[in-house]
């Protein structure tokens, strides 16, 4: 039997295709889950006898964004970590009391409000930080919202607290390896049940993982041909040697390679960016969660530098309290004028390569740049149609300027993934949107109560 195609016509493409094409009144013919032909409305609707068509007029089609770090886990209490809370106290004071005791059913409906918010504002594809402890949870909530990531296990094996994270380095690799075995065993089967999402094996930084787990994690990805993460790295000079990466140990212990990509990153040398560059490592830019996080990204950030080399810098949304939110429009809003500011430069990171930063670099970053990241055929049908009948669309003088200074991603109106239609005109065509919403209300708000926090607010109910 024959895949059906789908017609998307008459809309403004935005396709970051090689050429950057930019085509009005465009068309984009969809066979099962891949593109099968881009171009302008009148030449590509003779070509097929579509089995539907989505008329696109006054939309602008844009590929799915690629967020490639979030913490999904932490979506559940949101907003919960006081505004004044130092930076040292947030783990072990706010954080640890919450992720020690996470159910299945919590991880589950954290992710899934996570994924709410990623597709209504364009997300099509995310790298997931490391679940706490019931990845299939967080792999069931994918599967029936139908958006594309990649998860992995929170991973160390230094730290002894709290005593349901704790794990050796064996125990670390071994979890890993049954994650990566469980989920990617059907990767290449694009009817099997996971074909949309893999694992790769995600770790934290310098100073709660050991040599011995960053080599055997390294290997592990190399063995299952995926990529290999590692977080928190460059994060903090006030820490000393705790939080900044050493890249140059770890081109000593062999894992700097471009399946390799390396989260935060704030606080890195001239030498660091050559094995960057060197390595083709890839890196991802969390500018939310800097700001949230005082890393002072416009003193000591060297983001531009980096692209600047070639370095392929992605972006990442982080964390329910770090960012509090997984909004990508926002997220490459910061990176076009946060540095144009801070180095008094109009030529910093144009509105251009920000968009680049939310769908190629993330792409590259998840090794997907064959799969996703631009409307170009043979890739997978990864869209997003935004509405222009929206006061931030107009007018509609320069769509890229409009897209990353004035959208707030409120005007996403349709969203495929993989071919499927699962947000159409606004609503979600697999979930039920407020049953979710209020189960969530009613798991944080007992989460909360069993960890023995108290919600602190400033201003007093009444």
């Amino acid at each position: 039997m024959s895949s059906k195609t789908l017609l998307i016509e008459n809309g403004l493409l935005i396709t970051l295709d090689a050429e950057r094409r930019i085509i009005p009144n465009g068309s984009v013919a969809i066979e099962g889950n891949r593109i099968v032909d881009v171009g302008k409305s009148e030449e590509i609707r003779w070509k097929f006898q579509a089995d539907r068509v989505l008329d696109a007029r006054e939309k602008v089609i844009l590929p799915g964004f690629v967020d490639a770090h979030v913490h999904l886990s932490e979506h559940i209490i949101r907003g919960l970590v006081p505004d004044d809370a130092p930076l040292h106290a947030w783990l072990p004071e706010w954080l640890f009391p919450v992720y020690s005791i996470l159910t299945p059913e919590e991880e589950y409906y954290s992710a899934m409000l996570a994924f709410i918010e990623m597709i209504r504002t364009g997300t099509t594809t995310f790298c997931e930080a490391g679940t706490l402890f019931d990845v299939e949870s967080v792999v069931q909530a994918a599967e029936d919202i139908g958006i594309r990531g990649i998860v992995g296990r929170w991973t160390w094996d230094l730290p002894q607290t709290p005593l349901r994270m704790r794990q050796t380095t064996e125990e670390a690799l071994k979890q890993n390896e049954a994650l990566l075995s469980q989920i990617n065993r059907n990767r290449n089967h694009p009817n099997g049940r996971d074909s949309r999402i893999l694992a790769w094996p995600i770790i934290l930084g310098i100073g709660t993982v050991s040599d011995e787990l960053i080599k055997g994690a390294k290997s592990l990805a190399d063995s299952y041909g995926v990529g290999f993460s590692m977080m928190h790295l460059a994060t903090d000079p006030a820490s000393g040697t705790k939080d900044t990466v050493p890249v140059s140990h770890l081109e000593e212990l062999g894992i700097l390679d471009k399946n390799v990509k390396l989260v935060h990153m704030v606080y890195i040398q001239e030498k660091d960016l050559e094995l960057l560059q060197q390595y083709q490592v890839s890196v991802v830019h969390c500018p939310t969660a800097a700001l949230r996080h005082m890393k002072g990204i416009t003193r000591y950030g060297r983001f531009p530098e980096m692209l600047d080399k070639g370095i392929c810098v992605a972006l990442g949304g982080d964390s329910g309290n770090g960012s509090n939110h997984f909004n990508m429009c926002r997220i490459m809003y910061l990176v076009a004028t946060l540095y144009k500011d801070s180095r008094m430069d109009v030529n910093q990171i144009p509105a251009e390569t920000a968009l680049e930063m939310g769908t190629l670099h993330g792409a590259r970053a998840l090794l997907m740049q064959d799969q996703v990241g631009s409307i170009q055929v043979g890739k997978k049908a990864d869209l997003v149609l935004f509405d222009t009948r929206h006061v931030e669309w107009q007018p509609l003088l320069h769509p890229i300027n409009n897209l990353i200074y004035s959208v707030s991603g409120h005007s996403v109106d349709t969203v495929l993934i993989d071919g499927e239609i699962v947000l159409e005109r606004g609503k979600f065509t697999r979930i039920n949107e407020e049953e979710i919403y209020s189960r969530v209300d009613q798991l944080s708000k007992r989460l909360v109560q069993r960890s023995g926090l108290q919600v602190k607010m400033k201003w007093k109910e009444v």
